[in-house]
Order: structure tokens, then sequence, then C-alpha cells
């Protein structure tokens, strides 16, 4: 089926061969002149497959590939490169590129990478979808266990009150059994439930498109706050949103933002005590034209080894049996707003995240930015 194809090069001569092939084969494409506008037009329009010069002006290859996957880690990305080249092409595939291609190139070498590159695609879209898959259906599974434990609890509760008084004593220490070992099966579900949930929101995130709107943080935090009001009320904490009304508007994602703020609470509620307490507040920053957001608790806090590892490959989760996805979530809406994350926390005393996140985002953010002080305090990481 046709595709859309993203070619960026500086050499005009490559650039329309490229094209043309592209075209002939039936398929839609869109050119850039250099690394800069390579990124600006992935950002501007669903590309299907990019490839990318090694060596182009402005912005170049290698750093266009990076922006790229850390964005659109799915997208397929094949590098130019001339023979001299070819090491930086290797690491090339280091970054995420799907494979390269030396020049000059033959048609039918370039109909076979394209042919790979569509094929990484799919699989990658299959992949997600079957995370989805599997989410759902041990969802719909772990109800009948859920519901089972609590009509077997209220069986065993009526055995043993039917029971003559002498025997129910004797047999108290089975009632204590039989009620551990219930607690076990909702324990254990609720935790299935959560990672279950995790995987759910991570695959509505990496696979729905970037749709860039007014959003106002305000309304979205307290959507957050509405959806979390009865776990934050089982737990006996207050949740909190503080100057998020007085923020202006920005142009971002909505539903990556609520995502974002929704995964950040929802990983602090186990961690906060009764009568403790969360906080999402926010300051307009006018000399960067940015908002910046805070969501503190009154936790646990986290051990330095904990903290160290947010937001990277090698993650350790703070809960029992937790797959990180939450915080990878988090660290990828705060990338594709072109903002930045960074944490405070010690241990006894709470934790604070801080994000910062452009009014009016670029077309992609930049390789390095400026990061906002982390909460002294607490100490702190910056990502």
């Amino acid at each position: 089926m046709p595709v859309r194809i993203l070619v960026a090069d500086d050499e005009p001569d490559i650039l329309l061969s490229l094209a043309e092939r592209f075209r002939w084969m039936g398929h839609e494409v869109i050119t850039a002149g250099d690394g800069q506008a390579a990124v600006t037009a992935v950002e501007s329009a669903l590309v299907d497959v990019v490839f990318l010069d090694i060596t182009m002006p402005k912005l170049s290859g290698m750093d266009a590939l990076k922006r790229i996957k850390k964005r659109w880690p799915t997208l397929p990305v094949v590098m130019l490169t001339a023979y001299g080249s070819i090491q930086r092409a290797v690491e090339a595939m280091k970054e995420g590129a799907v494979d390269f291609v030396t020049k000059p190139f033959e048609p039918g070498q370039i109909d076979s990478v394209l042919a790979l590159a569509l094929e990484r695609r799919e699989q990658a879209g299959d992949m997600t979808q079957l995370l989805g898959e599997i989410s759902h259906d041990v969802k719909n599974l772990l109800m009948p266990m859920v519901t089972g434990t609590d009509l077997l609890a209220e069986e065993i509760d009526d055995l043993f009150k039917s029971l003559p008084e002498h025997t129910s004593i004797r047999l108290d220490g089975h009632h204590q059994t039989c009620e551990e070992v219930l607690q076990l099966l909702r324990n254990t579900s609720r935790r299935i439930q959560d990672r279950m949930k995790e995987i759910a929101d991570y695959v509505a995130v990496a696979s729905a498109p970037q749709r860039l709107e007014p959003c106002h943080i305000g309304k979205i935090a307290d959507g957050v706050a509405k959806t979390l009001r009865v776990l934050v009320q089982q737990k006996q904490i207050t949740l909190r949103l503080e100057d998020l009304e007085s923020l202006p508007t920005i142009i971002g994602d909505a539903n990556r933002l609520y995502s974002l703020l929704y995964n950040l609470v929802h990983n602090a509620v186990p961690e906060v005590l009764p009568s403790g307490s969360i906080t999402i507040r926010g300051r307009h920053d006018s000399g960067t034209q940015s908002i910046v957001l805070m969501v503190e608790d009154t936790g646990k806090g986290m051990p330095e080894e904990v903290r160290q590892t947010l937001f990277t490959g090698r993650v350790i989760s703070r809960k029992a049996g937790g797959t990180g996805l939450g915080t990878k979530i988090v660290k990828d809406v705060v990338d594709a707003h072109g903002g930045h994350i960074s944490v405070g926390s010690r241990e006894g005393l709470g934790t604070t995240f801080v994000i910062t996140l452009p009014i009016h985002p670029p077309a992609f953010p930049p390789a390095t930015q400026s990061v906002p002080p982390n909460t002294p305090e607490l100490g702190g990481t910056r990502f």
C-alpha cells in the first residue's frame, strides 16, 4: 500500500532521484534539504518511513536521527551515507536506524531497504496492538477472580458463623488462614490490575498520533483529581491543586498531558501515609515563556539508587512487581512537548517532581536545554 516517505539530503541530485523512485512506486514523498527541516517535517506530517543523509547542514543526520527516535521510537529510519562514512552509519544503527544505504546506490537496493523498513514498521505496530490486546484480555480474566474472591469470603464467613460456638472457637485458626489467603488473592489481583493499566496507558500514548492544541493545565489536573478521588479517599490522604487556574494556556497534547499528571499522582498515592498529601502546583516563567509544574508528596521518599535510575533504561520500580512503564510515559510526554523534568527526594521527607513545559513548543525540542534548579532541601536529579 502507498506510504508517506520523507527523504532528507543536501545533494539535489540524490534528493530528486530518490523522490522520483518512490513516487514511481506509488508512494507519497516529502523532501528536506537539511537535518532541521527533516525534523520539522516529521513533526508537521504523519510520516511512515524516513531516509536521512548522515552529513547535512544546520543539523546532521545523526542528530536528526536521535531526535526523531527519541520522540517517535517506532518510526523506521534509513541512513544514506558515502562510502567513507560507513562507520558512522554503523553508529546510526546503534542509535535506532533500521538500515543504511551507501552512495551511489542501485534502484533495486533502495527497493529492498524500503521493504525492510516497512516490515519493521508493521512489526512495531503489531507489537503495540498485541500489548493492548493482552492488557484488555487479562483485565477481563481478572474480573471473575476479583468478584469470586469477595463471594468466597462471604461464604466462608457465613459458614463459620453457622457453626456451633464451641466448634467455631476451635476452628478460629483455620478461619484466620482462610482470611489471609483471601487477602493475598485480593492484593495480587489489584497488583495485576495496576500493571495492566500501566501497559494500557503506555500503548495509548505510544500508538496515538500527537495532537497539538490549546490546553489549560488547570482543567487537565482537575480531571486527574476527579478520576483519582475515590482512591485518594480510601488512602485517607489529600490531593491539592494550587496556583493552576492562573497559568496561561499552552500548546500541547491534552491526552498526553493528562497521562503525565495521572501517572505522577497515581505512583505517589501508595507512598503517602494516611493524613499525608499530594500537591500539584504551578507557576508561569515569563522569562523562558514556559510553565513550571511541581508534583509534591509527603510520602516515604526514594532511596538514592531508585532516584538515579528514574527515566532511564534501568529504572527500578518502587511498586512490588512494577514495570516502570509509568515513568517511561512521563518522560516520553515531557520530551514530546520539548520540556524537561527533574526530581528531588529524600527518604522520610517526600518527593517533588519539577516539570517545565514551553508555552509554544518548538517544532522539536533542542538537543540541550537549561534545566530548572532541583528542590534544594530534598536533593535532586536532572533528566
